[in-house]
C-alpha cells in the first residue's frame, strides 16, 4: 500500500508540473548512436514521461554505430523543426559539425552520455565516466592487493566514454607500482568485439592474467568466453565492467550469477532528462552540466539491487495502468461537460433536461464498468501493444484536435495521405515495419501521425496499414498463381495462419475462396 502511495504522489506531481508549462506543444529529438539494452530502457523511460507531458512529442532516431549516418539523421531532425535535440554521438569528432549545424539554427542540444570536442551545446547529462574507470581500477586492486597483472579491453575508439574510462582506469592503477596493465585492445561495445580483442591481446601475452577490465560488460563477457576458449580462465580471475543493467543479459544478472566479479551502474535517468530539457525549451534555471552518480554491484549486493528492479517494473507496469484510467476518466468528464452544455441551451423543457440527465447518468455508470474491465483486459492482453499505445495517443486528444473544412484543408489532408500511402505500399513486404518507423520517414511523431491519418480517414494508422496490406493480398490472390503463403509473406506477413484469420475478418472469406 505504501508503495501504491507513493506512485500517486508522484503521478499527481508529475500532472502539476506538466500543467505549469509555458509551451504547449514541444517536439523533442532523440538521436541515438546505436541500439542495445541501456539505450531501450532509456528509451522507454523517455516514452513514459510523456503520459504527464501530453503536449510533448518524440521523435527517435538510430543510427547503429554509424557516425555518417547518424549525421544525416540529426539533419533531418533539425529539419522537421524539432525544438531541442538530444544526442548521444556515437564518435568525438565525426559528430561535432552536424551538432554545431543544429546549434548554430537556434536548437538547443543536450548531449547526453557522450560528448563532442565542441562548445556547442545547450547542457550535458550523464555520469562521469573518468571517475567509474577510477572506482573500478581501485576495486580490482584492492581485490589483487596490489599485485598482479591486468588486461583491458576498452569501448569503441574515439568515443568519450571509452576514452574518459581508460583514462579513470589507469590513474587508479597509477597509485599501484606493483599491478602490470600487461595488455590493451580497443572494441566496440559488442560482446564478440571483447571476445575478438581479448584474442588479439593473447597473440603477443602468454603471462599469468589476474583482471580483466571491460569497457562495458557485454565486453568483459566476451574476454572472459575468450580465456575459457583458451583454456586460460583459472576461476581466479576478477572480470570487471560498466553499465549493470538489471535485464536478463545485463551486467547485474551476469554479477549475480558469478558470471562478472563487478560492474559500475550507468544510470539512464531518462524522466531526469525529460526534465531538462523542457527546463530549456521553457527558458527555466537549468545546470549546463549534470553528472548521474554512479556505484559498484558486487555478488554481495546484486540479489538485492535485482529485487529493488523488480518492485520499480511493478510501480511502473501500475503508472502505466494509472495513466489509462486517468485518461478515460477525463473522456467521461468530458462527456459530462457536453451533455449539461445541452442540457443548459435546451432548458426550456424540463423532461428533456431530465431525459440528459438520466442518460448522462447511465453513461457513466456504463463508462465506470467499462474502465474497470478494460483494466483487466490490459493485464491480460499484453500483446496488443500496438493498439494501446494508439488508444492512449486518442485519449490524450480527445477535445483537442483542429479540424478545418476548407478546400485548401481537404487538398493538403489528400496530399497528406497519398504521401503516408505511398511509404505504407513502399514497405508493405516487410513485417517488422513499425507505426514509430513510418511516422519516423514522414518526419512527424506517432501522436501526429495517428491525429493525421484519424482525422482524414477516421481509422488509425495501424487499420489503414492492415487494410491495405490485405487490400494487395486480395489482388494478388485473383490475378497471380503465387500460392497463399508467398502472398502472405509478399504483404508483410510473417505467418499464413494469421494472415488467413485477418483476410477472413477483413472480407468474410477464406483465401481458398478467390485462389484455386
Amino acid at each position: 500500500m505504501k508503495s501504491r502511495a507513493t506512485i500517486i504522489i508522484l503521478f499527481l506531481f508529475s500532472l502539476l508540473i506538466s500543467c505549469s508549462q509555458e509551451k504547449e506543444h514541444i517536439v523533442i529529438g532523440v538521436s541515438q548512436c546505436s541500439e542495445d539494452s541501456w539505450r531501450q530502457k532509456l528509451k522507454q523511460e523517455l516514452i513514459m514521461t510523456t503520459y504527464f507531458n501530453p503536449g510533448v512529442d518524440l521523435i527517435f532516431t538510430s543510427a547503429n554505430d554509424d557516425s555518417e549516418l547518424q549525421q544525416r539523421q540529426i539533419d533531418s531532425l533539425v529539419n522537421c523543426g524539432i525544438d531541442l535535440l538530444i544526442v548521444s554521438p556515437n564518435q568525438v569528432d565525426l559528430l561535432s559539425s552536424a551538432v554545431d549545424r543544429a546549434y548554430d539554427k537556434g536548437i538547443p542540444v543536450i548531449l547526453f552520455d557522450r560528448k563532442i570536442d565542441s562548445e556547442k551545446y545547450t547542457a550535458f547529462m550523464g555520469a562521469d565516466n573518468f571517475q567509474i574507470g577510477k572506482m573500478i581500477g581501485h576495486f580490482m586492486a584492492t581485490q589483487l592487493n596490489g599485485k598482479g597483472n591486468v588486461l583491458e579491453i576498452g569501448g569503441l575508439k574515439g568515443s568519450s566514454p571509452a576514452s574518459e574510462r581508460h583514462e579513470g582506469f589507469i590513474a587508479a592503477m597509477e597509485d599501484y607500482p606493483d599491478i602490470n596493465i600487461a595488455g590493451f585492445e580497443h572494441g566496440d561495445w559488442t560482446e564478440e568485439s571483447g571476445r575478438l580483442a581479448m584474442n588479439k591481446i593473447l597473440l603477443h601475452y602468454d603471462g599469468r592474467i589476474d583482471a580483466v577490465f571491460g569497457g562495458n560488460d557485454r565486453m568483459a563477457l566476451g574476454a572472459r568466453k575468450a580465456l575459457q576458449a583458451a583454456g586460460k580462465d583459472s576461476g581466479d580471475i576478477i572480470y570487471a565492467g560498466v553499465d549493470a543493467l538489471p535485464d536478463e543479459s545485463g551486467g547485474m544478472r551476469l554479477v549475480s550469477d558469478s558470471l562478472l566479479t563487478v560492474s559500475a551502474i550507468y544510470p539512464t535517468h531518462g524522466d531526469e532528462l525529460m526534465l531538462l530539457a523542457l527546463d530549456i525549451v521553457n527558458g527555466r534555471k537549468f545546470d549546463k552540466e549534470v553528472f548521474m552518480q554512479s556505484s559498484l554491484v558486487t555478488y554481495d549486493n546484486a540479489s538485492v539491487l535485482l529485487l529493488q528492479n523488480e518492485e520499480i517494473i511493478r510501480q511502473s507496469n501500475y503508472l502505466r495502468t494509472m495513466h489509462s484510467l486517468t485518461g478515460r476518466m477525463q473522456d467521461a468528464m468530458e462527456l459530462q461537460r457536453v451533455i449539461i452544455i445541452l442540457v443548459l441551451v435546451f432548458a426550456l423543457c424540463i423532461s428533456v433536461f431530465l431525459s440528459f440527465y438520466v442518460r448522462a447518468y447511465r453513461q457513466k455508470q456504463s463508462l465506470s464498468e467499462e474502465l474497470q474491465a478494460q483494466v483487466e483486459k490490459v493485464e491480460r492482453q499484453r500483446d496488443e501493444l500496438e493498439e494501446q499505445r494508439d488508444k492512449l495517443i486518442e485519449m490524450s486528444m480527445t477535445g483537442n484536435s483542429d479540424t478545418e473544412d476548407s478546400a485548401e484543408s481537404q487538398n493538403k489532408d489528400s496530399g497528406f495521405i497519398l504521401k503516408f500511402r505511398n511509404v505504407v505500399e513502399s514497405h508493405l513486404d516487410d513485417p517488422d515495419i513499425s507505426v514509430d518507423d513510418i511516422s519516423s520517414e514522414l518526419c512527424m511523431s506517432r501522436a501526429q501521425l495517428y491525429r493525421k491519418v484519424k482525422a482524414v480517414t477516421g481509422k488509425s494508422p495501424v487499420e489503414v496499414i492492415r487494410h491495405m496490406r490485405l487490400s494487395k493480398a486480395d489482388r494478388l490472390l485473383a490475378e497471380t498463381s503465387l500460392n497463399i503463403s508467398e502472398i502472405a509473406y509478399r504483404v508483410g506477413f510473417s505467418s499464413a495462419s494469421y494472415f488467413t484469420k485477418c483476410y477472413r475478418d477483413q472480407f468474410n472469406r477464406l483465401p481458398t475462396d478467390v485462389h484455386r
